[in-house]
């Protein structure tokens, strides 16, 4: 998997960078589909608040691509939550593949042909 970590507004330094491709490589036990992870990192304000930093993620997957935005104090923080909500979409699409495999509908049977003549 391919990961792309992108900062806006500040510096992003390599311990930070190195933190953060450990964090994202977590997400192939949910899916080893994965071909590439875009992360990007803005900081909102200049002033310290408890919504400075937003991080966003967007995968890259066979079929629909799935994104997540979230805020937080410190980068670390927010690319911990977005990574916890992009655990939760992964887990409701592998879910839903896995009731829509399992749940097919039954056949219907034509009852001319199922009739079978028992013997007196």
């Amino acid at each position: 998997m391919d990961t792309i970590v992108h900062s806006e507004g500040f510096t992003l330094y390599d311990k930070l960078k190195e933190q953060i491709e450990d964090k994202i490589a977590r997400i192939e036990f949910h899916d080893q589909r994965v071909i590439r992870a875009r992360v990007t990192l803005k900081r909102l304000s200049a002033h310290p608040s408890p919504k400075q930093f937003a991080a966003s993620v967007l995968l890259e997957l066979p079929g629909n691509d799935i994104r997540a935005e979230q805020q937080a104090g410190a980068p670390i923080e927010a690319v911990d939550l977005v990574l916890e909500k992009v655990g939760h979409q992964l887990e409701r699409r592998k879910t839903e593949k896995l009731s829509k495999r399992n749940h097919r509908k039954p056949r219907e049977l034509d009852v001319e042909s199922a009739a079978v003549e028992v013997p007196a």
